[in-house]
């Protein structure tokens, strides 16, 4: 069930930095609702949750938190609950990111994920506390999530058509995505009714992505060249998110806009 939060976090390594005040900082929420499903005896017939997304810039770090609560119906096994934590700690260059995942069980959060990565050596050393003690070495252009959404981002300004990239994302001890990603540039794109502060995207630009991703691995990606899984959605110029469709080949889901809260930068103290 991890891979359903997976939201778009997509590196670019060819394009140059980005100014990082054209980032938001923002609370979301999202309705999560089942978009399509293949049918069959295993098949899902039903989804209904719910997603909180926050990011603000503290200092000289992004902050995120990611919450989940979703109900994923099947036909033959029933009702699949789950709720799910993540939150991060990115610095402004890229070069120290801490995350930490937690599982609601029985009524109390389980750390189920933590670890930091650092810029070392020219290379990204990645170090994991739970669920045991391990390190990784990454090669220098793997980043991390906000890093991602900014070079996107960019990379749509620039007119790109396609990229291609890698990403760790601090979901999985194991989630090193290869991933590719189309571009394409709506004429005009609105959220459907939003609550709080509209005026983050009233009259802003949207640009659209369609990806695939790829498992990692020393030998390449999937041995039969699939996908993992792909995700679309649209991104306002100021890095907000609407309408993610995440498609794991038998059924889809999509998360819609609902509410949005603008947040203060912090100052250093």
């Amino acid at each position: 069930m991890k891979k359903l939060f997976s939201i778009l976090y997509v590196i670019l390594f060819s394009f140059p930095c980005v100014a990082e005040e054209r980032l938001a900082s923002h609370q979301a929420v999202y309705d999560i609702a089942l978009s399509s499903t293949e049918g069959g005896a295993a098949s899902v017939v039903n989804a209904k949750g719910k997603m909180m997304y926050k990011i603000q810039k503290v200092c000289d770090k992004w902050q995120t938190e990611s919450v989940f609560s979703l109900d994923i119906g099947y036909e033959l096994s029933g009702l699949d609950t789950t709720n799910w934590k993540q939150t991060t700690r990115e610095s402004a260059d890229g070069c120290s990111f801490d995350f930490e995942v937690f599982v609601r069980e029985k009524g109390k959060d389980r750390k189920d994920l933590a670890g930091s990565a650092v810029c070392k050596n020219d290379k990204k050393v990645l170090r994991l506390s739970v669920p045991v003690r391990s390190e990784a070495v990454f090669p220098k252009n793997v980043v991390f999530p906000v890093e991602q959404t900014l070079r996107l981002l960019e990379a749509a300004r620039q007119g790109k058509k396609n990229v291609s990239s890698y990403v760790y994302d601090g979901t999985r001890p194991e989630s090193l995505y290869s991933v590719n990603a189309a571009v394409s540039y709506p004429e005009k794109f609105e959220s459907e009714e939003v609550a709080g502060d509209i005026g983050l995207i009233k009259g802003k630009k949207a640009y659209r992505f369609d990806t695939a991703f790829f498992e990692e691995f020393e030998t390449g990606n999937l041995p039969d060249g699939a996908p993992l899984y792909e995700v679309s959605l649209y991104y306002y110029d100021n890095g907000i998110s609407d309408r993610i469709v995440q498609n794991f080949s038998d059924y889809q889901l999509i998360s819609t806009l609902k509410e949005l809260k603008s947040l203060p930068e912090k100052p250093c103290e």
